[in-house]
Parts: structure tokens; C-alpha cells; sequence
């Protein structure tokens, strides 16, 4: 270490001098070496940095090529499913070619789902259709034709004939299958045709079955956005992209011809690069593996290409570091003997006492030298500022602590505040926390403003310490706008005496904020805490203790000990949610306000629940009621206004009654829609299900499920509807339907009761006797006799 009098005028040798420059030179000398010597190396390594450098662009590139496509794939294979699993799909499938209905359903399957799903694809999908084989009928949104009419007049391959088309396309089997980039004809009877290049997906229907095929599904994809997608990255690298399936065929690529087989034999793993000599050019190979459809997409880029750039960047380097050797040398001897004269002047005003000047500083130097000089001065002030702002300190102090981000038993520690020189003393280690909540202020101030609350809070912590005050003691803490925290520490008592005191103080608050300050409020206690490094807990407790407010609302008292011990489920079956959906639909308000207040009473008044559970309820019925809505075609706005936010208007109710009842309210709403809309709908379902019954009366299966299946819908519902709309349940009804006709059979002819039961659609003549009997009140053979009057 230099001592300062070495410093002095007079008592310093003049070789001494200037010693601090030629350290100073030196040091920027050998910096500047530094990256001199990491420039030559890399001047050497800059053939391989290049190569790296393109190898990571090709595979940065292939790898954003990858991600956009199976994006896109992901696109066409959600569009798939949606039409490969349709239920009416499948009855379509199915449909014998000679049912008369059949063409009016096929319409309706293109109306009600193929022109419904144009609107969930994007530019990519270029048009699809679905191929029936039962009466070679083809169904795209907004068609339906036959096979040699469609392919005529509508779409086209270039260089395929019907037949091929018809071969390969629709009479084969494929799963998930894309077929190579080809030109389609959109437009055959035009002159030039309207080509577009389309790569063809291919899917056999039904999906599970490999030979029984009884149709196709055929998505075709846009070629020109590949194109464009192979364009940019040409761009970019003079390269040629290939896209190959997985038995490597050539899907699409950029330059129209195939990839040689000493390529694709080494397209192995997920991907890679290797280097190759293809048509006596040496060619650097990239290629990733598709997870979304097992594609391979394939870079070829020439090697000279690369090696031009490397040849121009190593000249350019090499002429960089050159000029760079030799400015920096010169910068760096300027630059130390430009900091020298600071530090020579920072050493002259320690040790000559030099005034401060009323000047910006111009440097670090300068401003050390300023800072020197004024230090005492800021000393002064700080003191003066520190003794003004402890309110604040004692306040942020106090906030931390009741938080328990201060360990009472440490405070102090490492220079930090204590309770001591905070004013704080505790008389013993028994603490409780309390939580203020301000819920109303409006008959003190209609329109709050942040003066205002800052009243509120003054008057709820006053209030609140003088309680405490008074037999024990207490310390507020503003906690957010209009919420409070009272930390009570307890004299030496019973353990009994602090609960009851801790009662005693939040009855006392709640009544005089609500009597004499018309402040409504809510006031949430935590358990007594023994312990200073507990005060944490008992904030923790008060807090968890507050959200049960929207259970009690407003001027209540929240004990964490009486909502500790609660259920951490809630009951919304899933039949709960099936019937829920099947009242709204049929517009039964009645049966739905029922299944609400039912879903209300069983987990919010048979026992407690969380409010964290609690919401998670009713936003689960919310969801429910979106889906219901999601399934109409009415607007949104027109139901529930403009700008109406369900979640957030649910949500932003204070209590669980006020959110169940906004429910009703919106449940109501749809209820009333969907009644306006099926009113028509209910007559004729009614009528189709009487005529369906009464034809089909003979058939041992005819039941609610046969129903239900035939008409597309539910068991529940076609229950609930039947009874509804007939005042009786649909099995009741079918029985009593086959016993006239029996009774009527009897009549008119001599059969046995086997036969009886055959002919009214009883499987034997066991079920049809205890039937009849039921009904009836005595057996068919004492019927008949009785009918005969004999």
C-alpha cells in the first residue's frame, strides 16, 4: 500500500512521477490484446463458424418450416376428426342406397356440419369432401352430386382419369394417407381450367374398418402456401426443399424433381446433417422429422455458396484486426493519459482540502471529488430526512412484521431496525391478528375518492387500538385502500380470556363502525398464537378467514376457527349437468331455477365449503351456460347486451346469493330463448315420435333407446320430452299400446297367447301375460272369456 505522504510535494521522488500513466497505458495495452488474440483466433476458426453458422440457419429455418407445417397439420387432422367421427356421418355410411330419405339427409349433413366447419379452417385446407359409396355420391359444402359429375365439372387432376381418379382415390384404402403435389383442374369446362397445385389428404371411412370401406374423406391442401413457405427459405440460402412421406416419396419440393436414394437412406432419427456429392456438386444435406405427420423436410444447399462467403468474410476480418491493432494502440494511450489527470486532481483535493465547485460532475472522478467535499453536508440532511420519515419506517416496519416477513427474535440483526428503536414492546408472546374489510361507505360518502378512504382507514385504525388499548394492546397497519389489520398482543392471561376478548373486540369495532360511522364492514379473526415468530401465522389465518366473506357478507364476523374444518369438495355431477342442459334446451325455466336452487342448497347450505372451491362451482355452471349458448345461433349481444362479460359479471358479485341469483337470472334468459325457438319443434317431434311408435309397435326392441337413436338425441331427453309432453313415461305408454292392440287380435281371431305376444312385440308369452295382468287386472284367457260372455 502507497501511504498518502508519499504524495506530498517534497517528499516524493520525481522517477515516482507519472507512475499511475505508464500503469495506465500498460493495463489498456494488454486489454486491448485481449480480444486481438480472441479476434485471431477466430480469424482462423472463421471457415468452421461459417459452416456452423449455416448449419444452424438450415436447421433453424427446416425447423420453422416444420413447426408452421404441422401447425397446419394439425389444422387438417382436427378437421378430419371433426367429419370422420360425426355421428351423422356414420348413419350416412351406413344408409342403405334405396332409402328415399337418404339424398334429404345427405343434404342436411352437408347444411348442418360441411358448411359449418368451413368457417374453423384457414387458407391452408383448400376444400374437402366426403365420398359415399353407397350411390357414388359426393357431399362438399355447399354440394352434393354424383362422382362423374363432380369430377367433370368441378375438380379435375391435370393428367388423371376418372377412372384412376376413382381407383386410386376413392376405391382404395387409406389412413391418413397424403398423396403427392399434383395439378387440379378447378374449373374443367374453362379454357385454361384454373390449375392450382393441391397435395391431397386421404382418409377411408369408416376409420376402424380396413375392407369394408363404404366411403372416403379427401382434404386438399394448398400447395401455392408450401411454395411460397420453400420460396423464402431460398431466398435466404440458395437451397432446394423436399418434403418426403414417411416411405420417402416426395411430397412437394422446390425444384420439381426426386431426391437420389443415397439421400434418403441416411434420413434417419428426428433430425441431422450430414455432407454428400450429388450431380458432382458438393451439397450440405439438413433435415427434421415431422411428429405431427412422420414428413421429412429436406435441405440441399451447395457448398460453394458457403465457401464464397467465408472467402469474403476471412478478407474482411483479417482487415478489421489490422486497423483495429493499430487505433486501439492509439486510443488506449490517449484514453490513460486523459484518466490520469483526474485521479491526480482527486489526490490534490484530499490532501490540500480543495473547495467544492458548483458544478456538474464531468466524470467519476469528479463526482467522487464532489461527493468527498459535500459528505458531511449530506450527512446533515439525511438525518433531518431520516427523522421525518419515521412514521413511514414504524408503519413499513410493522406491515412486514404482522406479514412474518421479520422474525421478532431477529430484528435488529445486521444493522436492520428493531422493535426498540421502532417504539414497539410486547407484553408477551400471545398475538392475534384481525382484519378490517370495508365493504360500504357510501351513506358516509356517496362517491369515495381516495381522500376518502384514507379517512376510513384513519377511523377503522383509531378505533380499532383504542378497543385493544383497552385491556390489552394493539397496532394497526394499512394493509391495501380499504382494508385494515389490527395486531393484538395479548397480557400476560387464561388462554380462555384471549378468545373471549378477541370476540368482545370484534363485536365492539363492528358496532361502533357501523352505529356511529355508518361503515359497513366485514372483520375476520385468526387464532391466539403463542410465540413471537408466529404473528405471521396468525396473519395468514385472518387472511384465509376473509375470504369466507362472500359466505356471510357484509357486517359479519369471520372466526378462522369455525371455518377451518370444512369440506374441500363440492357435488356438481355430471347428471346434474346432463339434466341442467336438457331443461335449458327444451325451455323448462321451471325445471331449471329448481335444479339451481337444488345445486345451491346441497353445497353451500348442507355444510361449508371453501370460497376457492365455492367459485370454482359456479364458474363450472357458468361454463355450462356458455356451452348452452355456444350452441344457438342467436347472437350474443342481442341476449345479453353489448360488451356483457358472464364470468366477470358473476365473478364480480360480493356474496354466494348474490352470484346464484345472477345465475338464475342468465339461465332464465336462455331457458326463455330456447322455448321461443322449439315451441314449433315440440308439436312435430311429438307427432314423429307417435307415428315411429305405432310403426314399429311389433318390434321386440322398441324402447327408449331405439328412440333416442333414431331421432339423434338423448335417453334422458326423449324421457323427459315424452313425458312432458304426454302427461304419462314413454314405457308405460308403449305397453299400454300393445295391450289394446292384443285386445283388439282377441277379438277378432283364436290365437294362443304366444302368438298373441309375437304380434304385439313381446319376446314370449311370459312378459306379455304379467303385462296384460298388470294393466288389465286379470289374464288374457280370463279376458277373453269375460269379452265373450261366456
Amino acid at each position: 500500500m502507497i501511504s498518502i505522504p508519499g504524495f506530498i510535494p517534497g517528499k516524493r521522488k520525481r522517477s515516482s512521477r507519472g507512475r499511475v500513466l505508464k500503469t495506465m497505458i500498460v493495463s489498456y495495452m494488454l486489454i486491448l490484446l485481449l480480444p486481438m488474440t480472441v479476434g485471431l483466433f477466430l480469424y482462423g476458426r472463421v471457415e468452421n463458424v461459417m459452416e456452423n453458422n449455416v448449419e444452424r440457419s438450415n436447421s433453424a429455418m427446416l425447423e420453422q418450416l416444420r413447426l408452421s407445417m404441422d401447425s397446419k397439420l394439425k389444422e387438417v387432422d382436427i378437421l378430419a376428426k371433426q367429419i370422420m367421427f360425426n355421428p351423422k356421418l356414420a348413419h350416412l355410411l351406413n344408409l342403405d342406397r334405396q332409402d328415399p330419405a337418404g339424398a334429404y339427409r345427405q343434404v342436411e349433413f352437408v347444411r348442418d356440419y360441411l358448411n359449418r366447419y368451413q368457417s374453423f379452417v384457414s387458407g391452408f385446407v383448400k376444400d374437402y369432401y366426403v365420398h359415399l359409396q353407397a350411390g357414388d355420391v359426393i357431399l362438399k359444402p355447399g354440394m352434393r352430386t354424383d362422382a362423374r359429375t363432380f369430377y367433370d365439372k368441378y375438380y379435375r387432376f391435370e393428367h388423371m382419369e376418372f377412372e384412376t381418379w376413382k381407383r386410386t382415390l376413392l376405391g382404395s384404402y387409406h389412413n391418413k394417407a397424403f398423396l403427392p403435389s399434383n395439378v387440379l383442374l378447378q374449373d374443367p369446362n374453362q379454357a385454361n381450367g384454373n390449375p392450382a397445385d393441391v397435395i391431397t389428404y386421404a382418409q377411408s371411412l369408416p376409420f376402424h374398418e380396413v375392407s369394408n370401406i363404404r366411403g372416403t374423406l379427401v382434404i386438399m391442401i394448398d400447395g401455392q402456401q408450401l411454395q411460397e413457405m420453400f420460396r423464402q427459405i431460398e431466398s435466404a440460402n440458395d437451397s432446394e426443399i423436399y418434403i418426403l412421406d414417411k416411405e420417402q416419396g416426395v411430397i412437394a419440393s422446390s425444384s420439381g424433381s426426386e431426391l437420389s436414394l443415397q439421400v434418403t437412406e441416411k434420413l434417419a432419427g428426428p433430425s441431422g446433417l450430414f455432407k454428400t456429392t450429388l450431380n458432382g456438386t458438393d451439397s450440405m444435406i439438413t433435415f427434421t422429422e415431422s411428429k405431427e405427420a412422420g414428413w421429412h423436410y429436406v435441405s440441399v444447399m451447395p457448398m460453394d455458396s458457403v465457401m464464397e462467403r467465408v472467402s469474403q468474410l476471412k478478407r474482411m476480418a483479417l482487415t478489421v484486426l489490422v486497423v483495429s491493432l493499430v487505433a486501439g494502440a492509439a486510443i488506449a494511450c490517449w484514453f490513460a493519459y486523459r484518466q490520469y489527470s483526474p485521479v491526480k486532481r482527486v489526490v490534490d483535493a484530499i490532501l490540500q482540502g480543495k473547495p467544492v465547485q458548483d458544478k456538474p460532475a464531468a466524470n467519476e472522478y469528479d463526482f467522487i471529488l464532489q461527493t468527498i467535499e459535500g459528505s458531511l453536508v449530506e450527512q446533515r440532511h439525511l438525518r433531518e430526512r431520516l427523522f421525518r420519515q419515521t412514521p413511514v419506517i414504524r408503519a413499513d416496519f410493522l406491515s412486514r412484521l404482522i406479514r412474518g416477513y421479520i422474525d421478532p427474535e431477529h430484528a435488529g440483526d445486521h444493522g436492520g431496525p428493531s422493535l426498540a428503536t421502532m417504539g414497539i414492546h410486547f407484553a408477551s408472546d400471545k398475538f392475534a391478528v384481525i382484519i378490517v374489510q370495508a365493504v360500504n361507505i357510501t351513506r358516509l360518502s356517496p362517491e369515495p375518492s381516495e381522500q376518502d378512504w384514507t379517512q376510513i382507514r384513519f377511523i377503522i385504525s383509531n378505533i380499532g387500538t383504542d378497543i385493544a388499548n383497552s385491556g390489552h394492546q394493539g397496532f394497526a397497519v394499512d394493509l391495501e385502500r380499504d382494508r385494515v389489520a389490527i395486531l393484538i398482543n395479548f397480557h400476560p392471561v387464561e388462554e380462555v380470556e384471549t378468545g373471549l376478548f378477541l370476540h368482545e373486540i370484534a363485536e365492539r369495532l363492528l358496532r361502533v363502525l357501523e352505529d356511529r360511522f355508518h361503515i359497513s364492514v366485514t372483520i375476520a379473526v385468526s387464532s391466539v398464537h403463542t410465540g413471537n415468530g408466529t404473528i405471521g401465522s396468525a396473519y395468514l389465518e385472518a387472511m384465509a378467514a376473509l375470504d369466507y366473506r362472500m359466505f356471510s357478507g357484509r357486517n359479519s364476523i369471520i372466526h378462522f376457527g369455525h371455518v377451518r374444518d370444512i369440506k374441500h369438495h363440492y357435488y356438481y355431477p355430471i347428471e346434474f349437468e346432463t339434466q341442467l342442459v336438457n331443461h335449458v334446451r327444451s325451455g323448462d325455466t321451471e325445471n331449471v331455477a329448481k335444479l339451481l336452487d337444488n345445486i345451491y342448497t346441497m353445497n353451500f347450505n348442507s355444510s361449508g365449503m371453501t370460497p376457492e372451491l365455492g367459485r370454482c362451482l359456479f364458474f363450472n355452471i357458468i361454463s355450462t351456460f356458455l356451452k348452452i349458448l355456444n350452441l344457438t345461433n342467436t347472437d350474443h349481444e342481442s341476449l345479453l347486451g353489448p360488451s356483457f362479460d358472464p364470468v366477470k359479471h358473476i365473478f364480480g358479485c360480493s356474496t354466494s346469493d348474490e352470484m346464484h341469483t345472477e345465475t338464475k337470472r342468465l339461465y332464465e334468459k336462455l331457458s326463455r330463448l330456447f322455448h321461443t325457438e322449439h315451441s314449433d319443434h315440440s308439436i312435430q317431434l311429438q307427432q314423429d315420435l307417435m307415428v315411429f311408435i305405432d310403426r314399429n309397435l311389433t318390434d321386440y326392441n322398441l324402447g327408449l333407446g331405439m328412440i333416442a337413436d333414431h331421432f339423434g338425441m338423448t335417453p334422458q331427453y326423449i324421457s323427459s320430452f315424452f313425458k312432458k309432453m304426454n302427461q304419462c313415461n314413454i314405457t308405460d305408454y308403449i305397453t299400454r299400446a300393445r295391450i289394446e292392440k292384443a285386445k283388439t287380435l282377441m277379438e277378432q281371431s283364436e290365437l294362443t297367447n304366444a302368438q298373441l305376444a309375437q304380434l304385439v312385440g313381446y319376446t314370449n308369452d311370459v312378459v306379455f301375460i304379467r303385462a296384460f295382468k298388470k294393466l288389465e287386472g286379470v289374464t288374457p284367457g280370463k279376458y277373453r272369456v269375460s269379452a265373450s260372455g261366456h
